[in-house]
C-alpha cells in the first residue's frame, strides 16, 4: 500500500460517508480492487476521523447551538442535545453487539452487496413517501423518532447498509421531513463517529505511536509506506472530500432527490455481489 492508494481510500472515504450509498462497502471494495485485499476495520474507521472533521466544520453552527443548549442558554439546542444523546442509546448497544459480525462481514463482500440493495429499496420508499408528506421539523421529534434512527444507524452501520441513506429514510418514515431528517443524520454522525473513531481507531493509533509492530490482525500489506503516514494522508483526504460531499447531499435533501442514489446502490450491490460469490 502506498500514498496513492491512502489518498484514494480517503477520497471515497470521505465521498461515500455522506452520501448514502455507504463508505464501508465502497472502501471494502476499492480496498479488494486496488490492493487485493481488505484493510482492517480499525483503518477504515480512524479514515473516519476525516469525516468528523468535516462534520463539525459544516455544522459549527448547530454544534454551538447544542452546546448553548447544554448550558442552559438555548430551549431548542438543549432539544436537540437530548434527541442525539437517546439516539446514541440504542446506536452504541446494536453497534457492540454486532461488531464480530461486521468484522466478518469484511472477509464476505457479497454481503455489503446484499445490504446496499437494501439501501436502494430504503431510498426508493422515502424519496416516494417524502414527495407525499409535509414532514416535522426537527424541533418537532420525539423521543421515539430519536430510538428508531439510532436503531437503524447501530444495526447497519458496518455491514454496508449506508448509514446516512438508512437513518435518513427512517427518519422520513417516522414522518420527519426530508430536510430535517437529513439535518438530524448528519448531527447524529459527529458523536457516532467520533465514538467508533475512539473504540476501534486507539487499536491502531497507539501502537503507531509507541513505535510498536501491529498485530497481525491489523498488519497492512506487506511493502507497505509507513502506517502512521498512510493513516495521515487517508484522513487528510477524507476530511476534504467529505466536506464537499455533505454540502452536496445538503443540498440534494432540501427536494427529494434520492432515486438516483438508490439506482446506484443497486449497481454497486450488484458488483459486490458478484465479486463475493465468484
Amino acid at each position: 500500500m502506498n500514498l496513492l492508494h491512502a489518498i484514494l481510500l480517503g477520497l471515497v472515504q470521505g465521498l461515500t460517508e455522506f452520501l448514502p450509498v455507504s463508505s464501508t462497502a465502497h472502501l471494502t471494495l476499492v480496498e479488494n480492487l486496488m490492493l487485493k485485499r481488505s484493510m482492517p476495520l480499525a483503518f477504515d474507521v480512524l479514515l473516519h476521523v476525516g469525516t468528523l472533521v468535516a462534520l463539525c466544520v459544516y455544522f459549527r453552527r448547530e454544534i454551538a447551538q447544542v452546546v448553548r443548549g447544554i448550558f442552559g442558554g438555548d430551549a431548542q439546542g438543549r432539544k436537540l442535545a437530548l434527541w442525539l444523546f437517546i439516539a446514541m442509546i440504542p446506536t452504541g448497544v446494536f453497534a457492540l453487539a454486532t461488531r464480530h459480525l461486521k468484522e466478518t462481514a469484511k472477509d464476505h463482500i457479497w454481503i455489503y452487496g446484499i445490504c446496499l440493495f437494501l439501501t436502494a429499496g430504503m431510498l426508493f420508499a422515502a424519496n416516494a413517501l417524502a414527495k407525499r408528506q409535509e414532514g416535522r421539523g426537527v424541533a418537532d421529534m420525539t423521543a421515539l423518532d430519536a430510538l428508531a434512527v439510532g436503531t437503524i444507524q447501530g444495526i447497519g452501520g458496518g455491514f454496508g447498509l449506508s448509514r446516512s441513506g438508512s437513518t435518513i429514510s427512517i427518519g422520513v418514515f417516522r414522518g420527519l421531513a426530508l430536510p430535517a431528517s437529513a439535518r438530524f443524520s448528519f448531527l447524529l454522525g459527529i458523536p457516532t463517529i467520533a465514538a467508533a473513531a475512539i473504540f476501534e481507531g486507539k487499536k491502531l493509533v497507539k501502537p503507531l505511536l509507541a513505535g510498536q509492530t501491529l498485530p497481525a490482525d491489523l498488519a497492512f500489506p506487506v511493502g507497505s509506506s509507513h502506517p502512521g503516514l498512510l493513516c495521515l494522508v487517508g484522513v487528510v483526504a477524507a476530511a476534504i472530500s467529505g466536506y464537499a460531499a455533505v454540502g452536496l447531499l445538503d443540498r440534494f435533501t432540501r427536494q427529494p432527490k434520492l432515486n438516483g442514489f438508490g439506482l446506484y446502490c443497486l449497481g454497486a450491490g450488484a458488483l459486490l455481489v458478484f465479486m463475493g460469490l465468484r
